[in-house]
């Protein structure tokens, strides 16, 4: 049952980090586009549930 809680656990820091990292680059990136934004978010979050 600790196995599950700290599994979740992990993942939701991961998602946070993922999304505060897409966050981040859509701010500074002045020539990033939407679509390339969405890729690697599609990217981040599939190696987040391959881990």
């Amino acid at each position: 049952m600790n196995t599950k809680k700290k599994c979740s656990s992990s993942k939701q820091v991961n998602f946070s980090m993922i999304v505060k990292k897409a966050y981040e680059k859509g701010l500074n990136e002045s020539e990033i586009t939407l679509e390339k934004l969405i890729e690697d978010l599609k990217i981040d979050l599939r190696n987040m549930m391959i881990n």
